[in-house]
């Protein structure tokens, strides 16, 4: 069984990875809380080489405290959208395999970085302006057939929340904060693949962690029945 837990950073997905986790094992389960972002570090290489080759590129400040970043033009990435598609096929299935490995150890793993959906999010964002989301998410629907089929997608929302308080969670933990614009486009994403999953669930990520653990882990038990 895996559990997978979506939402922008701040949300809470590692926190409740952790309560779900210690609740489960009270039961008697054997868990195991990974993030399986692999896909990440083969992407990275994929655009530098692409700006490496082509010097085609944009300079923009993605976080508000960050540094001015490089990243390959999107209307390259679209005319190359096929090998694109090959490479991030290829990533998610390094991503796949890992949670594949740990399933053959643990009953129940619980991913807290959103996995493929996370993947799928991205893509939409970065090509936004030149394709439409309907026409990505279909393109991109091997991903969704990736992981294992006895899964459940918990959505923590941060629709509720002020960007100052969220803003707030990233100085906390040490991070650096993501545009508002851009996780209002990630809650977008992630409500539309949720939906699209059996078991799914949706909570208010604003709520007390406590209040929310017992929530999510209602949610579980149930469907584990």
């Amino acid at each position: 069984m895996l559990i997978i837990l979506l939402g922008p950073q701040g949300s809470g997905k590692t926190t409740q990875a952790i309560l779900l986790k210690g609740r489960l094992e009270m039961l008697g389960y054997r868990v195991a809380v990974t993030e399986s972002v692999h896909y990440t570090i083969l992407l990275r290489v994929w655009h530098k080489l692409l700006v490496f080759l082509t010097r085609r590129r944009i300079r923009y400040r993605f976080r508000r405290e960050g540094l001015v970043e490089e990243f390959v033009e999107p209307s390259l990435l679209a005319r190359m959208f096929r090998v694109d598609f090959v490479v991030n096929l290829l990533s998610a299935v390094i991503s796949s395999l890992k949670i594949s490995l740990l399933s053959l150890l643990y009953p129940v793993v619980i991913e807290h970085e959103g996995f493929v959906y996370n993947q799928l999010a991205y893509l939409c964002f970065i090509y936004r302006k030149l394709f439409a989301m309907k026409f990505l998410i279909k393109s991109y629907q091997i991903l969704l057939r990736l992981p294992p089929r006895k899964r459940f997608i918990i959505v923590l929302d941060v629709s509720n929340l002020k960007p100052s308080e969220l803003y707030a969670r990233y100085r906390r933990r040490g991070g650096l904060s993501e545009p508002w614009h851009y996780i209002r486009y990630q809650m977008v994403i992630y409500r539309v693949l949720a939906s699209m999953e059996q078991r799914h669930a949706l909570f208010d990520a604003g709520m007390n962690v406590i209040e929310l653990s017992n929530d999510i882990n209602t949610f579980i038990l149930q469907n584990l029945k």
